[in-house]
């Protein structure tokens, strides 16, 4: 059987559900754009998202997908979609993935102010739970650097449009 195509909206949208379910408000997003993707539909749903609670995201063009907070918790969350590409290419877009999620790795109080100096940030990595990213994750993405980074992988079922969580201690094992 062949993995689906799935667009990083998809991603960003369902990360956004499972975060909001976690607790934790998504305040800031950084929507794909370019060549066949509809920014301005993601971002359509996304403000409908928020509408019940009034919220209004803000909306830039760079930096993490998004980026959340509740109490002691500041995320910052890397999507990816998967395409139709070779391996290669889904190696790539993998490793560009993770390097931007890497990137996103700061001291709170730097960035926050000394108010935030118990805050502590939560890297997410979002993607389909696709052979090849899998096949990726474990054999380059193990429990020493998530730990170190609190890196949680996020992963996207697309014949439900839910969102897998695994915790930085946790071994990918248990996916399938």
């Amino acid at each position: 059987m062949t993995f689906p195509i799935v667009e990083e909206s998809k991603v960003l949208i369902a990360t956004t559900k499972y975060i909001i379910k976690r607790g934790v408000i998504p305040y800031k997003f950084s929507v794909a754009q370019g060549k066949g993707i509809n920014t301005r539909e993601t971002q359509s749903a996304l403000s409908e998202l928020f509408k019940s609670v009034g919220f209004s995201p803000q909306f830039t063009t760079g930096g993490a997908d998004i980026e959340a907070f509740f109490e002691k918790e500041w995320w910052k969350i890397e999507c990816k979609g998967s395409g139709t590409g070779t391996s290669q290419t889904q190696r790539t877009n993998f490793d560009r993935a993770l390097a931007s999620v890497v990137t996103y790795f700061e001291e709170p109080s730097n960035s926050l102010g000394s108010d935030y100096a118990d805050v502590r940030l939560f890297l997410g990595l979002a993607l389909p739970a696709s052979p090849e990213y899998l096949r990726e994750l474990t054999r380059r993405v193990r429990i020493p650097l998530r730990k170190q980074l609190n890196l949680w992988v996020l992963l996207y079922d697309p014949s439900n449009g839910s969102i897998q969580a695994v915790e930085p201690t946790e071994d990918f094992k248990m996916i399938g």
